[in-house]
């Protein structure tokens, strides 16, 4: 049985970032485990681009002790970018995948990577046990999120990742679909975007279903008003031209239906009269692993948003356990993005 001072489930952003500050403090060794190491879900995302200044991709590198030492080639992706702008989310990807494989490579000896799927964490006497074999003090869970799906409409749905990729469109939809996206988040505006815009195949009618108004992030001294909720980047310079000024809907080439006061039969109804559905409102959590804890099993995970803790020595981190924050003007946001993780991370994780 191996001891471990940490294990680290997960090797996203969210995953990296809390490897990165333990080693960073010396809490090592550490035992970081992943199905692919392979950047996470950011991988996804190859062809969208971000709502996250370049400026912000390389301060999460810059910012760790640890990562920095590999930010000459971890950052090369970002050469010649604006770093007061977004890029396609491939860079960012890329990055984390250089960052991670630099880790496995020069930190083997203080970093035990494994590649497989946790089915178990059990604490008893003061330490956490993962699938029966290795023990630690700390277990931190960083296992990301997924879109959520529409419940039954009897309409076929489109999975969001599939129409984020633009290349994919033509294969997804054709000229007499009426395609109907739901939402009015950053993925559901890239997602009418992709489909408007796409050159070979375009859907016949092309239908935007929200329940909330358009909100564009606001830049202020210091802060943004609305920073993990509001539109940014090409998402808002989008909707701004084409949606809130009405020229698409003036157009005929799109509609808008606001269904905030419908009845959630009545929205269903207004759903079928589309041959497709993609649905853009919101992500649950990935499946985690069994959690006993003293033998007793938690069915329910429950986290303090302000430090991650789920229970003794167990803490969420990432997309899945998002920090929540408050601006200036009192709102409260969950804070998602990889610089916010890694601000996270270095702020919340004390030894």
């Amino acid at each position: 049985m191996d001891q471990y001072k940490a294990a680290v489930i997960g090797a996203g952003p969210a995953g990296l970032a809390v490897v990165a500050t333990l080693l960073d403090q010396e809490c090592i060794p550490i035992l970081w485990i992943d199905p692919n190491f392979e950047a996470g879900r950011l991988s996804n995302y190859l062809e969208v681009p971000s709502n996250t200044k370049v400026k912000l991709f390389q301060q999460y590198v810059t910012t760790s002790p640890s990562l920095n030492r590999f930010s000459t080639k971890a950052l090369m992706p970002f050469v010649g970018q604006d770093p007061d702008k977004g890029c396609p989310l491939n860079l960012a990807a890329t990055m984390v995948k250089s960052l991670t494989d630099s880790i496995r490579k020069a930190d083997s000896t203080r970093v035990h990577c494994v590649q497989k799927v946790v089915k178990e964490l059990a604490f008893s006497e003061g330490r956490w046990k993962i699938d029966g074999a290795d023990e630690c003090e700390r277990v931190y869970l960083a296992t990301g999120s997924h879109p959520r799906s529409l419940p039954d409409t009897g309409v076929e749905e489109l999975l969001l990742d599939d129409v984020l990729t633009p290349t994919r469109i033509p294969e997804l939809v054709t000229d007499d679909d009426t395609v109907g996206v739901i939402g009015s988040s950053h993925s559901a505006i890239l997602a009418l975007k992709n489909l408007h815009e796409c050159a070979t195949t375009r859907p016949k009618r092309i239908i935007n279903f929200f329940q909330s108004p358009l909100l564009f992030a606001i830049y202020k001294e210091g802060w943004i008003l609305y920073d993990n909720t509001g539109l940014k980047g090409e998402a808002a310079d989008w909707a701004k031209q084409e949606l809130q000024s009405g020229n698409l809907e003036k157009e005929k080439k799109l509609e808008r239906i606001c269904v905030k006061d419908y009845s959630p039969e009545e929205q269903v109804k207004s759903w079928q009269q589309c041959t497709k559905l993609v649905h853009a409102v919101g992500f649950d959590r990935n499946p985690v692993p069994k959690i006993l804890f003293n033998g007793d099993e938690l069915k329910q995970i429950s986290y303090d948003p302000h430090t991650g803790k789920i229970a003794d020595g167990l803490y969420g981190f990432g997309i899945a356990f998002p920090e929540k924050t408050v601006d200036p003007y009192g709102n409260q946001e969950y804070a998602v993005g990889l610089w916010k993780f890694m601000c996270y991370a270095q702020k919340k994780i004390k030894l």
